[in-house]
């Protein structure tokens, strides 16, 4: 699940996104979790470009994503992050 949100950002800070991620024990052991994280900083590093520097999003991974090959990944966050984007337009 993908959440975005517009935000004021100071003048003299950074000008990029902010992402940041939400994976539970339910999705898993902590070496389950920490690859779900993984995967997920390297999908979402290759989508930044699509997304305004005035938008913080917060990606929560559900437990089905455990045991996703990275294509399902990167498909279903670029759909969810399209869609969230879209909501805030």
């Amino acid at each position: 699940m993908v959440h975005a949100a517009h935000v004021s950002r100071p003048a003299d800070g950074p000008a990029v996104p902010r992402v940041g991620f939400v994976v539970s024990k339910a999705v898993g052991n902590a070496v389950v979790r920490t690859r779900a994280k993984r995967v997920l900083r390297h999908v979402v590093a290759a989508e930044l470009g699509s997304v305004p520097v005035d938008v913080d999003v917060v990606v929560r991974a559900n437990p089905s994503l455990a045991g996703a090959p990275t294509p399902r990944v990167r498909a279903d966050l670029q759909r969810q992050l399209h869609q969230a984007l879209s909501r805030l337009r």
